[in-house]
């Protein structure tokens, strides 16, 4: 390990605050982004592309009162932030710019291009009195709407030959939702990749790709977030009025369906608007990583943990408890929604094929417990089989 080693810092990136402790690092060409503390952050400024690691090393500790130790700065500048194009290193591979873990075989479905051939013009949808006149006329509209076709909403059978166009409006409601994420952060000055689709706990699922919004502050990335769900509610107020117009019920109660399935999304204990809202809030990027590591911290002394460590426990221990109770209730009160399933999978399948065939939001239900159930399943085999692969190798 040399020690008159001198620290190249790439020209081709910015720095963005994410609260008053951590910081992130945008490279630009790689499009990476590395959250950082604040210590690393002042250490990195040190480097002027001319002084030795061991003398930035001396420089910050005599700086800073620290005791930095020149192998974990060596170690910080290239085996992690040279991976990722921030520090030049010709004998070190940059990592590939790569979607979420979570979102498997994802693809893109509208360019960048085109995306921003409509985000331009819908700032207006922005502006504090837009929003606060669309809010009121949601409320309004959806209390009538709910009061009125309660049973039709919840209990409805859709027959086949209504399958097609209840998804195609509820494909254009989710193009609608990520065109509300991308339009947010084009409203607020961050830049926006195109509109791509995957899975998520084996559903499909769109996504934009917002991930610049970090550099927003805080209450912009939240507006972000939720811009998704606003664009989709004006999207069934649409349906609502045009359902009214023509008088086609049918439409209402889509509509009104839709709007349930967007609701979902404010769920915090999953990766969707709710949980991203609520990470920008508490400012911790990946909370649900945060959460479980302090579960395993339990049992350890926690004389310097502060309101937010217990939060994080919290929501760790709700996050688990959602599991927990999830197993319980498919293995224990309904265990023959999963021995039965592939019976019932066929059954709805070929149901499908019926002249007069239909399903309800309660029938899909009950395929999609047990499909939940399997998908777990094989995820956790599959990680025992690496992590048995990776100790025989």
């Amino acid at each position: 390990m040399k020690t008159n080693l001198v620290p190249i810092l790439s020209k081709k990136i910015l720095f963005h605050p994410l609260n008053s402790n951590e910081y992130f690092i945008h490279q630009t060409e790689y499009d990476h982004r590395i959250k950082i503390s604040i210590e690393l952050y002042n250490f990195i400024h040190l480097i002027d592309n001319q002084k030795d690691l061991q003398n930035v090393v001396i420089e910050y500790n005599s700086k800073y009162n620290s005791n930095l130790t020149f192998e974990f700065a060596y170690d910080f500048l290239y085996n992690k932030l040279a991976t990722y194009g921030i520090i030049y290193n010709d004998e070190i591979k940059i990592k590939p710019n790569q979607k979420p873990s979570y979102i498997k075989l994802n693809f893109i479905v509208i360019s960048e291009n085109i995306v921003s051939r409509f985000t331009k013009y819908l700032h207006f949808l922005f502006a504090p009195i837009a929003i606060k006149i669309i809010a009121f006329i949601a409320i309004v509209v959806f209390a009538f709407c709910f009061s009125n076709y309660n049973s039709q909403i919840f209990h409805t059978n859709i027959p086949k030959s209504q399958w097609g166009f209840f998804f195609i409006l509820s494909f254009i409601g989710v193009t609608f939702h990520e065109f509300g994420h991308a339009s947010a952060a084009h409203h607020f000055g961050a830049k926006h990749g195109g509109i791509g689709g995957g899975f998520y706990l084996f559903m499909p699922v769109y996504f934009a790709d917002v991930t610049d919004i970090w550099k927003l502050p805080k209450s912009q990335r939240i507006t972000v977030n939720l811009a998704g769900m606003y664009f989709e509610i004006i999207y069934v107020l649409f349906l609502i009025l045009i359902g009214s117009i023509f008088n086609i019920s049918i439409i209402v109660i889509f509509g009104c369906i839709i709007l349930l399935s967007t609701l979902r999304n404010l769920n915090p204990f999953m990766r969707s608007d709710g949980y991203w809202v609520l990470s920008d809030a508490i400012e911790k990027p990946n909370l649900m990583m945060h959460g479980f590591n302090k579960i395993k911290q339990i049992f350890k002394s926690k004389t310097k943990w502060k309101r937010m460590d217990y939060f994080l426990l919290c929501y760790g221990l709700v996050s688990y408890s959602f599991i927990l109770f999830f197993l319980y209730y498919v293995l224990i009160k309904n265990p023959n929604s999963v021995i039965y399933f592939p019976i019932y999978f066929i059954k709805f399948c070929k149901n499908i094929f019926f002249e007069n065939a239909s399903f309800s939001l309660s029938e899909l239900g009950k395929l999609f417990i047990p499909f939940l159930f399997y998908y777990l399943v094989f995820g956790v085999l599959k990680n025992l089989y690496l992590k048995y692969i990776s100790k025989k190798s």
